[in-house]
C-alpha cells in the first residue's frame, strides 16, 4: 500500500471515529468555522479521498459487484437540484443537501478496503471504537457540566455550542455495542457472566438514562432481526433484558434518585408510559414526549400536501435550499427537516429520487445477504458476525430515521454509507474465496 493510500485510510478512519463519537459537535467543525459558511470535516475527508483515488477504477469494480444504475440517477439527481438549489436559496442547499453528499462514503468504503489487509484493519478498529464510544457515554449523566468546560464552536447559524458532551446519538454506538457483545464475544461459562453484566449494564444504562422513545422501537428491531438471522443471540437478547429488568427493580428497592435526559426518575412506570408515548399517549412525565409525536404527524401531513400540490414537485421534489417544515427552536434557529429522514427523501428528491433510494437499498441489501449465506456456506463464523454486526447498525440508523432527521446528519450518514462501502467489496472477495481462503478455516 502506498503512502498516499495509507494516508487516505487513517484519515478516514480517524473521521469517522470522531463522528461516531463526538457526533453532533464535531458535526459543527468547519473550516474556517463561519456563519453560514466553511467546509466541514466530512465533506474535506470525502474530498481528499476522491482526490487521492482512482474513482474510474473504483466505479469499475463497484460496478462488478452491484448494479451502479441507480446509484448514478440518484447522484445525477441530487446533484442537479444542488447546483439549482444555490442558484436560487444560497449555500444553504449544500447543507440540505448534506445527505446526498456523504452518500459519496459508499465508494469510500469501497476504495478504502481495497485490500484484504484494510477489511481486517476495519475490523479490528471497529471493537476498540465501541469501547471508547461506551466509556465516553459514562459521562452523560454529567453532560451539563462537562459541556460547561469544553471547548465550543460557531454553527452554521450562528449559535455556540460544545465540541464534546452533546451525545446526540450515542445511545446507537451503546446498542451497538450491546449487539456486538452478544455477537462476537464468546460465550463460554468461565466468561458468560461478565458479558451479561456488560451487555445488560449498557442497555440500562441507554434507556434508563437517554429516555429516548426510538430506543424501544430498536430493540424491537433487532430483536426481530436476530430471530431470523441468529436465534442464539436473541435468547442471550432476551436473557440481557431480563437481566436489566431486574437491574431496574434494584434501583426501585434501593429507592436510588436515578434521573435521565427528561428530568423523569428511572422507574418500571416510566418505562411503560415512556412507551406508550410512542403512540402520543400522554401519562404523567410523558407529556411533551406524547405531544412531540402529534407535532411530527403535523408536520408530516403538512409537508406532504404541500409536496403534492404539483406533478412537477410529486416528480422530482421540491429540491433543496428551503426548509421543509414551519418551525423554529430557541434563539429564532430553523428547523429544516421534518424529523422523519423518509419524509425528506421522498418531499426533497420526488417520487423519482424516492423509488431510486429504494432501489439502491434493496440492491444492498441483496449484495449483504450474498455475503451472509457465502460465509454460512463456508462455515466462516466470524465473517458472518461481522455482517450481523453492521446490518445492526443499519437497523438502528433505518429505525433512527423514521423519528428523526437521521440520514440529514453526518454523524450517521457518514458511518452508514462507509459501512455499506465495506460491505460491498468484502462481498467481492467472499465471491473469490482464494482470496480468503486462509480464513475460512476460522
Amino acid at each position: 500500500m502506498n503512502h498516499t493510500i495509507h494516508f487516505r485510510n487513517i484519515l478516514i478512519l480517524i473521521v469517522v471515529s470522531l463522528y461516531l463519537i463526538l457526533n453532533y459537535g464535531f458535526m459543527q467543525v468547519r473550516i474556517p468555522p463561519i456563519e453560514g459558511g466553511g467546509i466541514p470535516i466530512g465533506e474535506l475527508t470525502l474530498l481528499i479521498s476522491l482526490a487521492t483515488t482512482n474513482v474510474f477504477i473504483v466505479l469499475l469494480r463497484f460496478s462488478k459487484v452491484i448494479v451502479l444504475a441507480p446509484f448514478i440517477v440518484w447522484w445525477i439527481l441530487g446533484f442537479f437540484h444542488a447546483y439549482w438549489g444555490i442558484l436560487n436559496h444560497g449555500m444553504w442547499a449544500l447543507r440540505d443537501a448534506t445527505h446526498l453528499i456523504e452518500s459519496l462514503f459508499l465508494l469510500i468504503g469501497f476504495a478504502f478496503a481495497g485490500r484484504p489487509e484494510a477489511i481486517e484493519t476495519f475490523f479490528r478498529w471497529l471493537p476498540k471504537i465501541l469501547v471508547v464510544g461506551s466509556i465516553y457515554a459514562i459521562g452523560y449523566p454529567f453532560s451539563e457540566l462537562l459541556k460547561s468546560i469544553s471547548p465550543t464552536i460557531l454553527t452554521g447559524s450562528g449559535q455556540f455550542v460544545p465540541v464534546f458532551f452533546n451525545y446526540t446519538n450515542t445511545s446507537v454506538v451503546l446498542l451497538a455495542s450491546v449487539s456486538y457483545v452478544m455477537l462476537i464475544t464468546s460465550w463460554n461459562p468461565i466468561f458468560k457472566i461478565r458479558y451479561l453484566f456488560t451487555a445488560a449494564f449498557l442497555l440500562g444504562f441507554t434507556a434508563f438514562l437517554f429516555q429516548a422513545r426510538t430506543i424501544y422501537l430498536q430493540v424491537l428491531a433487532l430483536l426481530l432481526f436476530f430471530s431470523f438471522f441468529r436465534y442464539k443471540v436473541n435468547k442471550r437478547f432476551i436473557y440481557i433484558i431480563v437481566a436489566t429488568l431486574i437491574l431496574l427493580f434494584i434501583i426501585a428497592e434501593l429507592d436510588l434518585e436515578i434521573e435521565g435526559r427528561l428530568g423523569q426518575r428511572v422507574s418500571a412506570i416510566f418505562i411503560k408510559n415512556h412507551f406508550l408515548a410512542l403512540f402520543g399517549v400522554e401519562s404523567e412525565g410523558v407529556v411533551s414526549a406524547a405531544k412531540g409525536v402529534t407535532q411530527r404527524i403535523e408536520w408530516w401531513s403538512d409537508l406532504l400536501n404541500f409536496w403534492s400540490e404539483q406533478v412537477g414537485s410529486i416528480l422530482f421534489g421540491l429540491g433543496y435550499g428551503l426548509p421543509l417544515i414551519d418551525f423554529k427552536i430557541q434563539n429564532n434557529v430553523v428547523v429544516r427537516e421534518p424529523h422523519n429522514s423518509y419524509i425528506s427523501i421522498l418531499t426533497r428528491l420526488g417520487v423519482i429520487g424516492a423509488v431510486v433510494w429504494v432501489w439502491i437499498h434493496i440492491l444492498l441489501i441483496n449484495v449483504w445477504r450474498k455475503a451472509f449465506y457465502l460465509c454460512k456456506e463456508n462455515r466462516w463464523r466470524l465473517g458472518e458476525n461481522r455482517l450481523l454486526f453492521l446490518m445492526v447498525y443499519f437497523i438502528l440508523i433505518w429505525v433512527l430515521a423514521i423519528g428523526e432527521d437521521a440520514f440529514e446528519k453526518p454523524f450517521n450518514a457518514i458511518p452508514y454509507y462507509f459501512f455499506w462501502g465495506i460491505v460491498l467489496r468484502f462481498y467481492s472477495y467472499l465471491k473469490n474465496s482464494v482470496i480468503y481462503k486462509k480464513h475460512l478455516s476460522y
